[in-house]
């Protein structure tokens, strides 16, 4: 049996092969097994070609999801921000869509392994880049003009072959999307799933791959040639994404063109590659709305409870809570949703109650201590009376 290779040194091998916890993303791109070093064939961890995304696909499934939840809801936290921050200049337009077929997106990406798929740097789950969205919106905004289009708009190349051109006036995409000379007045963003997304194994199967590849026109594409399978991620179906886009409000009109240019791309065209055979179509399930669904606001349930559970359990260890109150308020500070800040306030002040007559929170801020102090300065800022814990 081949062993698998890696090119990066032993203490980072032992590293990456307990990284349930890690990017997956950064793992994808940086740390997978080859099957051969000199060649680098991309492999599964036993040094197999032929199993390197099925293993890729287990490893993903393996990775903690509680952290990257979070990180997800905080990208959707920030993008609604962004969004509101410019709405007297800029109009909202939010599409919440699922997937009705499977997503292959980046599959071009450079790899070792020769279909790839491209993970967000910061969070290490599949996305759509703001320019591939932008590019299919533009696609289907210039596709939805052929029904519509004026005659007298259509030229012909020296070849004789009928065209338009897109940079034109009356097509509006020099307005929506800009020139290689003006840019545009719409601002797409990076389309994020709305949860994170698992992912799928699919498979290619050509047929005739020694016809395409003969240079020299002596194969013919027939059936006794082999096929090569070939494995590749996809994003399943039903996966739910966020698109997001702002339109400047100054240009009367365009926030039509948009919406209507996204509902074709997504529900017609297809996202990503392959569309041509049914991938990447979504089902659009909110047209507009707020820049953000109210289930992305605070952390999930059980990443809540976690996060108070483990909280609760530190402070019982604590030996010295006087000593280490910076610390905890530092933790609560750190929280971004407020009522989850106040839970946590809540559950310290209960333990500096609950201290030996001698440090109990009461006394101590009575006796104008200073940790005691800090502790109901961050109570009065959450809104908590300081009787709440006697």
């Amino acid at each position: 049996m081949p062993e698998p290779s890696y090119p990066y040194y032993n203490d980072l091998q032992k590293l990456t092969k307990d990284f349930a916890k890690g990017n997956f993303g950064l793992w994808f791109n940086k740390f997978i097994p080859l099957n051969n070093f000199d060649s680098c064939n991309a492999s599964d961890e036993k040094g197999k070609k032929e199993n390197a995304v099925s293993y890729y696909r287990r490893r993903y499934s393996s990775m903690r999801k509680d952290s990257i939840t979070q990180l997800l809801a905080k990208k959707h936290r920030e993008q609604a921000a962004f969004c509101e921050s410019f709405s007297e200049q800029f109009e909202q337009v939010v599409f919440k869509a699922k997937l009705r077929s499977p997503l292959i997106t980046g599959i071009g990406e450079s790899h070792p392994h020769e279909a790839s798929m491209v993970f967000d740097h910061n969070i290490g789950i599949p996305y759509i880049p703001a320019s591939g969205v932008k590019g299919i919106a533009r696609f289907a905004h210039a596709l939805s003009l052929l029904d519509s289009m004026p005659k007298e708009m259509i030229k012909k190349d020296n070849n004789g072959k009928e065209y338009f051109d897109e940079e034109d006036a009356w097509t509006n995409i020099p307005e929506l999307f800009g020139t290689q000379k003006n840019r545009g007045n719409v601002v797409f963003l990076d389309a994020y799933p709305e949860k994170v997304p698992e992912l799928h194994v699919d498979i290619m199967n050509p047929h005739y791959g020694d016809y395409y590849g003969d240079d020299k026109g002596k194969v013919p594409p027939a059936d006794y040639l082999n096929p090569n399978p070939i494995k590749f991620l996809t994003v399943a179906t039903g996966t739910v994404f966020i698109f997001r886009a702002l339109v400047d409000r100054q240009h009367q009109g365009l926030t039509d063109k948009v919406k209507a240019a996204f509902i074709k791309a997504l529900t017609e065209e297809g996202v990503g590659s392959k569309t041509a055979v049914g991938y990447g179509i979504f089902e659009v399930l909110q047209k507009s709305g707020p820049a953000a669904p109210k289930s992305l606001e605070a952390d999930s349930d059980n990443i809540r409870q976690e996060k108070l559970s483990k909280f609760r359990d530190i402070l019982k260890n604590t030996q010295n809570l006087a000593g280490d109150i910076d610390h905890f308020i530092g933790r609560v500070k750190a929280q971004e949703e407020e009522g989850l800040k106040r839970e946590l306030c809540k559950i310290l002040l209960d333990r500096a109650m609950s201290l030996p007559k001698k440090n109990k929170f009461s006394k101590a801020l009575a006796a104008g201590k200073s940790w005691a102090e800090r502790l109901k300065a961050l109570c009065d800022k959450l809104g908590i009376d300081i009787s709440y814990g006697k």
